[in-house]
């Protein structure tokens, strides 16, 4: 009897705190401490042609004394205005009471579907981006609640950088050995600086695979700068056909061209596959 007349007192009061105005429920909550959550770092960790990986390293801070349980957290990428990834990650776990945590949160990005959503973005562009992100959690009294926080930055949509041969030239030409020594121009076509450390290309002429070669090459190359690579040549006209003497004999050839190059870039490192077909002039 004694506690039904507690509750009903208490009831009773509460009643009449909200029926006097003296101090709504929202009034009441307002001073219960709310998470509060930062974006202490966004990097990438994975970049190719294809596709490129932004982790953002997001810190949560729980104001009370027991655990945080973590819900959702949804993320939005815009740039410009314009949606163009959206995803929601469902991590497992709790902040610790009255603690911090770091939460590392990926979003894959693919190329195509950037370029479809963003209209004027070509590869070889460098996007501006604001990624906002809202983190559920359950919070004591409070229930379900969402911490709003942004991040801005902006990464690259890489470029095929094109490799072209702009030169032969033969010097042994022999039915049992030809040596000969192709100039490659490289160029940079990506509006930011790319250091090269290794290349790797096989080269045709004529329609016949001549040879390959995996080059350590240290060069540091501006947006839309060229270098020249010089490669030497050797192989036997018996494994590439006895034709390609005669082709060589000529004033030019056809060729093709392709590998990969590996270089370093302010986004982090790269790996850009290339190919080219045309036609070389030679010289003796």
């Amino acid at each position: 009897m004694r506690t039904s007349r507690r509750s009903f007192a208490a009831f009773t009061l509460l009643c009449a705190i909200l029926a006097g105005g003296c101090q709504s429920l929202q009034d009441l909550l307002g001073g219960v401490p709310k998470p509060t959550a930062h974006v202490i770092g966004a990097s990438i960790r994975g970049l190719s042609l294809e596709n490129i990986v932004l982790l953002f390293d997001v810190e949560i801070e729980n104001p009370y004394s027991a655990g945080l349980p973590l819900a959702d957290i949804r993320y939005a990428l815009a740039s410009g205005g314009k949606t163009f990834l959206e995803g929601i990650v469902q991590p497992s776990g709790s902040i610790p009471a009255r603690g911090k945590q770091v939460i590392q949160l990926p979003a894959t990005l693919q190329f195509s579907s950037l370029l479809g959503a963003l209209k004027g973005v070509k590869p070889g562009a460098i996007v501006p981006y604001t990624a906002d992100f809202k983190i559920g959690v359950d919070a004591p009294v409070l229930g379900r609640i969402e911490v709003p926080l942004s991040k801005s930055g902006e990464f690259p949509v890489p470029a095929v950088p094109q490799v072209e041969l702009s030169s032969l030239a033969v010097g042994k030409l022999g039915l049992d050995q030809i040596k000969a020594s192709a100039k490659l121009q490289i160029k940079n076509t990506n509006p930011f600086a790319l250091d090269l450390t290794k290349l790797g290309i096989t080269l045709a002429l004529g329609g016949q695979e001549v040879g390959s070669s995996r080059l350590a090459n240290s060069s540091s190359l501006a947006a839309g700068q060229s270098t020249t690579l010089e490669v030497p040549l050797s192989f036997s006209p018996r494994t590439a056909g006895v034709g390609i003497v005669n082709l060589l004999r000529g004033n030019q050839i056809a060729y093709q061209v392709s590998g990969s190059m590996e270089v370093n870039s302010r986004f982090g490192p790269l790996s850009l596959p290339f190919s080219h077909i045309g036609n070389t002039p030679i010289s003796r």
